[in-house]
């Protein structure tokens, strides 16, 4: 028994012997490449990068600062929704109202801070739902670039989730803007068929530090028009000055006295002098800082109709 113990020792010593050499010429990796490696074999790495935010396409907007503040529209798109959010919840609705346009496409606009956005949904009149964005970030004094919409039909509510930050007390505006379906606007447009004949030519939403001088672009229409109305929803508002001006240069002045129109009612109608195509409403006015009647707001919003 012994000697047998002492021949698998021996066999064991040589062994070690001749490997010892590979041992020494055999290439080593660093632990980082090891992990590296490992890492990047691991199923694990694709679930983490899904779960990461997806990007979102988006372009410079006019800060408040700028010339171009808060909901003004630069190219015909149509303001129809706005809503302050605070980061204490996680969810907000911004309501649209019924029959107020039928959209082709949407976009955002986020102001004063940046938002992640979880889940965003077009709720319809029908009943149907469309998602329109999930995870993303968009950042503040950005716009998004023109989201398609499936679904043809009146957007009841637009339903936002976001991510909360309970130990912040700021807020972001988000405003949604749509551009309307093709045959909207016009004459024999389908937007005839609802509001008792008004469609939403343009929006506003009016500051209440200083007078804003405004022009509201009026999206792709052939005129026609025969009656402006302008409409005031969250704040009373005073305004000083209502113009049309139209395609070929002439402009009609609307109103030049100083005016306040309450929050949920309306000025005008006022008949228009001419029936050219539109290209913007210009007007001024503000938020009164000492309102009589709703005060959910610092800031009014401001709906210019026009009708046929």
């Amino acid at each position: 028994m012994t000697i047998r113990l002492a021949l698998a020792g021996f066999v064991l010593v040589a062994a070690g012997a001749v490997s010892m050499p590979q041992a020494r010429d055999a290439t080593v990796l660093p632990l980082g490449k090891v992990l590296a490696s490992g890492k990047a074999a691991s199923p694990l790495v694709g679930v983490a990068k899904r779960r990461r935010s997806r990007g979102v396409a988006t372009r410079e907007t006019a800060p408040e600062t700028s010339a171009i503040p808060p909901g003004k529209a630069n190219n015909g798109e149509v303001l129809f929704g706005v809503q302050d959010v605070g980061f204490l919840v996680d969810r907000d609705v911004i309501r649209v109202g019924s029959e107020i346009g039928k959209f082709d496409r949407i976009r955002l606009r986020v102001l004063k801070n940046e938002i992640f956005i979880t889940d965003l949904k077009a709720i319809f009149d029908d009943g149907s739902t469309e998602t329109l964005l999930t995870d993303v970030k968009i950042p503040a004094d950005r716009k998004t670039e023109w989201i398609p919409l499936e679904h043809k039909g009146f957007i009841k509510e637009i339903q936002l989730v976001y991510r909360s930050k309970p130990d912040f007390k700021g807020q972001a505006r988000v405003e949604v803007f749509g551009e309307y379906e093709s045959g909207w606007l016009g004459p024999n447009g389908e937007g005839r068929k609802y509001n008792d004949g008004w469609v939403l030519l343009g929006t506003d939403t009016a500051g209440s530090i200083g007078f804003d001088r405004v022009k509201i672009p009026v999206g792709q229409n052939e005129g026609g028009f025969k009656q402006l109305r302008v409409s005031v929803k969250d704040r009373d508002v005073t305004m000083t000055n209502l113009a049309v001006v139209y395609t070929d240069g002439a402009k009609d002045e609307i109103e030049t006295k100083r005016t306040k129109i309450a929050a949920d009612a309306a000025f005008g109608p006022v008949d228009l002098k001419q029936g050219a195509t539109i290209k913007e409403i210009e007007a001024t006015w503000r938020s009164r800082a000492l309102a009589t009647s709703k005060r959910e707001r610092a800031y009014a919003t401001v709906q210019v109709w026009g009708k046929h």
